[in-house]
């Protein structure tokens, strides 16, 4: 019923507002996302959807490209020792931030330094193997304590973006950075608007003038507006909205992996979830073909444990670890010492239909077996406090973006990781964790990180759903789009046909 309605609604204000798109400079787009940033500082953001936006306005020395590998950003070339003690990083010339200032070899340290120092940033044991960080003349050199295999890729992400030092303070909501596109405004609950950085240093980009990012919470709305012409791109369609813009002549619809773990987290340190019985019952009570079809109208791929298939050869296929199985659920329940189950309280995420949707199921799937869950559906600054921030929870739906190593992925369940919200803890996980990352060969590094995610399936960590397909849909003459394995946003390739 909900989707019929939501279906009518779309039906009505296309009729009412005609399908003639809002008429808008060819250098112009508008692009629909759900929520506002968080931060845009870069030490300072936890959600991931801050981060897909900042990749249009910082950068780092090197950033992720579309087909995974890693490139050059601020730094032209590097190289790494042989004992991967030492990395050397060759600044471009001319490079600008936004304020108007050059890029110097000081901004790089400073900001790294700050990175790495726990009592400064959450994120800093990514970075905790830095020894120092030199420069001689225009080459930033890193020297580590001990081989780092996920440095480099750890250098990609928002945390490790380079500000001016004399930005410190207002970087939350005036972010400088030396991207292709300048925040020029940022209206909450309503839009920022992103404007072309006339001095980036890739004269070639960006495509566009101005990027408006309108936010709009309901999908439903965001689909409107895009019948409507007002919206020119939505790059994660929610999948029920799918059958309303198929077959739309005036419009296209470009379907990739997400590389986005979808999970039922669990509370681990919480009764009576840090029973693992409890735990590996709530595993054998889901059903996730059931929420791919009914959640992702089936544009999903289910998975067994904290990583995506779009992880190639790091990913170890654990699907069917736990098959659908109530009656051996309701059994381990009763071992437990709840043969008649309990209740529980679900917190999902308001500005993600697809979580919502998932929420829903797992708690159908759960009353099955005795498991009752009061579902509140809390807004996003709430959920990132209560339960990301503070722990505060039970059971929670949401997803994890993709990253480029499965270091920086595994490393969430580390027992002392800031990141750790579900409160796991496994002393041969922290071991093995460790030891992948001194492990200079490719084979014996991908033996570690299969044994990693094994034992967040035999310890029943959380419930891992699936890695839903990004559908990103936008009007015919949008071109350029690149879909990436981990969180970004590419606003700078993306121009509208003339």
């Amino acid at each position: 019923m909900r989707r019929t309605l939501a279906f009518g609604l779309i039906l009505a204000i296309v009729l009412m507002g005609g399908c003639t798109s809002k008429a808008r400079p060819n250098d112009s787009l508008v692009v629909a996302i759900p929520t506002d940033p968080d931060s845009f500082h870069p030490h300072q953001s936890i959600a991931a959807a801050t981060s897909e936006i900042a990749f249009n306005i910082y950068e780092g020395l090197v950033k992720a490209a579309p087909d995974g590998s890693i490139i050059p950003a601020l730094a032209s070339e590097w190289k790494i020792e042989e004992d991967g003690l030492l990395y050397s990083f060759v600044l471009r010339e001319g490079v600008k931030f936004h304020n108007g200032r050059e890029l110097t070899p000081e901004d790089v340290i400073y900001c790294l330094n700050r990175l790495r120092d726990p009592e400064v940033v959450a994120k800093a044991r990514d970075y905790s193997h830095i020894k120092s960080i030199t420069s001689e003349g225009n080459t930033v050199i890193i020297r580590l304590d001990q081989p780092d295999a996920a440095l480099l890729a750890a250098l990609t992400e928002f945390g490790a973006a380079i500000y001016p030092k004399e930005a410190e303070d207002q970087l939350s909501t005036k972010p400088v950075g030396t991207g292709p596109f300048v925040l020029t405004s940022w209206q909450p609950n309503s839009k920022l608007v992103l404007e072309r950085f006339a001095d980036y240093w890739n004269k070639e980009l960006p495509k566009l003038n101005q990027v408006t990012l309108q936010i709009i919470p309901e999908a439903a709305t965001a689909v409107s507006n895009l019948l409507t012409g007002h919206v020119d791109l939505i790059p994660r369609l929610e999948a029920e909205y799918l059958q309303q813009v198929e077959g739309n002549a005036k419009l296209k619809i470009i379907d990739s992996p997400m590389a986005l773990v979808q999970l039922l987290a669990i509370n681990n340190a919480r009764a009576p979830f840090d029973d693992l019985r409890v735990r590996q019952a709530i595993n054998y009570a889901i059903n996730r073909e059931q929420i791919i079809q009914g959640a992702a109208w089936g544009k999903g791929q289910p998975i067994g444990s904290n990583l995506s298939p779009a992880m190639g050869t790091w990913y170890q296929d654990l699907t069917g670890y736990y098959e659908y199985d109530p009656a051996k659920a309701k059994q381990l329940l009763a071992q437990a010492g709840y043969p008649d189950g309990f209740s529980a309280t679900l917190y999902l995420p308001a500005p993600y239909p697809l979580h919502r949707s998932a929420g829903e199921i797992c708690a159908d799937q759960l009353a099955a077996v005795g498991i009752n869950l009061d579902i509140q559906v809390i807004e996003w600054a709430t959920w990132l406090e209560k339960v990301y921030s503070n722990r505060d929870f039970e059971l929670t739906v949401i997803g994890f973006d993709g990253r480029l190593d499965p270091h920086t992925v595994l490393g969430r369940y580390q027992s002392t990781s800031s990141r750790n919200f579900a409160n796991f803890n496994d002393q041969e996980y922290d071991q093995l964790l460790m030891q992948g990352l001194r492990e200079t060969n490719p084979e014996a590094r991908k033996a570690i990180y299969h044994r990693l995610q094994t034992i967040l399936a035999e310890k029943a960590s959380n419930v891992y759903i699936m890695d839903p397909s990004q559908l990103a849909v936008m009007q015919k003459n949008v071109t350029g789009w690149q879909n990436y394995p981990v969180y970004v946003l590419d606003l700078a390739p993306l121009q509208r046909a003339k």
